[in-house]
């Protein structure tokens, strides 16, 4: 009895392993256009890509000026209140 259901228990995990691999084995080829259009998607997110790289650079270096500007500013700053508290003594 129990080989039997042994024997069956087998029988049913080949079955399924076989009707399994139908499903998850090699599948049909894309076509052409499908081929195509991966490839253009492909290189529309390679293009983001660089800009976004680029727009990144270009960013960091706009914060490098600002940053530049504010001390030029506060020094500038500075030296007015300095000759202020001259012309005022």
């Amino acid at each position: 009895m129990q080989f039997v259901q042994k024997m069956i228990t087998v029988c049913i995990l080949i079955f399924g392993l076989i009707l399994s691999s139908n499903f998850v084995g090699c599948g049909k080829k894309p076509s052409p256009e499908e081929l195509s259009r991966l490839e253009i998607s492909r290189k529309a997110a390679e293009d983001a890509e660089a800009k976004l790289a680029d727009l990144r650079k270009e960013k960091q270096d706009l914060e490098m000026k600002l940053n530049a500007k504010k001390e030029e500013l506060r020094r500038m700053e500075e030296e007015r209140d300095a000759i202020k508290a001259k012309l005022g003594k």
